[in-house]
């Protein structure tokens, strides 16, 4: 930390999304953003959690009394308030996961590639599936959980193709709202019936309502005669999303409920998870603000041309056909480690050759260019 910075005490203060702390996901991962920066530089923190979006306007005004540093707000569903609050307060500094606000100066939005990882993951489940049929839960009928679904597809396809096999994909979402990111009720029920249906990997995109899932799988699985003692893979897998989940389905985690990291083993019947450090997107636009970076964040990548979804992709050029260039993106990706699988710690002896193969093919394909996966934040059928 340099001089300046030592001599004068910084904060932030995070606004958390519907479904709160505690979803081994999307939320934890911002806290511990939150918490790095706080032990790694020595920033005061505070944070609201939102119980419905209708929360947001008093719980970021909370933030403006509170007078922190930087004002973080995780969620793509907080841009309406982010944006009046920023434009109310343009000497205060402002940060959003998922933010589709650009080209404000007090404000970076956080953004992830999330479907380049889930093409990954897409790609490992027809690698691993025996039953030629893999399911996709998204928590929400929005933008970016479509963005999710369409890198899957495209993963599961490019790798069906390669392989030559011929795998049905089953989509769902949990439902319309927001609330719908936590309702795990409504994950294990979403579980059960694409379990009927013959899929023995889903991936969740769902955040909450994931967790659901998971305890669906884990109990099919045991049902099924399967346990922790046994040599073959579990008939059905989950993926998880955002954190490393792969934990969950332990048998020190899942049975005996232990939250003691060291205690886990192997083997789980999660897989992997799509990976998305929040964590890491809240704590680099923190430590720009205590190096005095906050403007050189703002302007990096100045030449990333984003297709985000903000109710339709934004063309610029003399003929309309140019992605526009814009400021205020923080862009976290395949490249940065910010998504993409996990090292699969409890799952690595079900993993086959032809499993590892593949990932290796299309990860290497989407970095050097030859394999194209979309960012499309539109739905499409399975």
């Amino acid at each position: 930390m340099s001089t300046t910075a030592a001599q004068k005490k910084y904060s932030i203060g995070v606004v958390f999304d519907v479904g709160g702390l505690g979803d081994r996901g999307f939320n934890d991962l911002a806290y511990q953003g939150m918490m790095e920066a706080n032990h790694t530089l020595g920033v005061d923190y505070t944070y609201e959690v939102a119980a419905t979006t209708s929360d947001f306007p008093s719980l970021f005004n909370a933030m403006i009394e509170k007078n922190v540093s930087l004002i973080v707000g995780v969620g793509f569903d907080m841009d309406q308030v982010i944006n009046q609050t920023a434009h109310q307060y343009p000497n205060r500094l402002f940060a959003q996961v998922d933010g589709d606000i650009y080209n404000v100066t007090n404000i970076v939005a956080i953004k992830y590639q999330e479907h380049i990882g889930s093409a990954i993951v897409g790609a490992l489940a027809v690698a691993m599936t025996r039953s030629d049929k893999i399911a996709f839960l998204g928590g929400v009928s929005t933008g970016i959980i479509y963005k999710f679904w369409n890198g899957w597809k495209a993963g599961a396809v490019w790798a069906s193709d390669y392989l030559h096999k011929n795998v049905t994909l089953i989509k769902q979402y949990a439902g319309s709202t927001f609330n719908y990111f936590n309702e795990p009720s409504a994950g294990a029920q979403i579980g059960q019936s694409m379990i009927a249906q013959g899929a023995d990997i889903i991936f969740t995109a769902a955040g909450g309502t994931g967790i659901g899932t998971f305890d669906t799988v884990g109990h099919y699985d045991l049902q099924q005669g399967w346990n922790w003692t046994s040599t073959s893979a579990p008939p059905v897998f989950a993926i998880g999303v955002d954190a490393n989940q792969d934990y969950y389905g332990t048998y020190q985690f899942f049975v005996q409920h232990s939250n003691t990291s060291s205690s886990y083993k192997a083997p789980s019947f999660i897989l992997t998870s799509e990976i998305k450090k929040v964590d890491l997107g809240v704590f680099n636009v923190m430590k720009a603000v205590v190096d005095g970076n906050f403007s050189n964040i703002w302007n990096n990548p100045s030449t990333y041309a984003p297709s985000f979804y903000n109710g339709q992709t934004q063309l610029c050029g003399p003929t309309g056909d140019q992605p526009c260039h814009v400021r205020g993106v923080y862009l976290l990706g395949l490249a940065q480690g910010a998504v993409g699988p996990t090292p699969m710690t409890y799952t690595m002896q079900y993993l086959t050759p032809q499993a590892t193969h593949v990932m290796a093919q299309i990860t290497q394909g989407i970095l050097n260019g030859t394999i194209s996966i979309p960012e499309d934040y539109n739905d499409s059928p399975a």
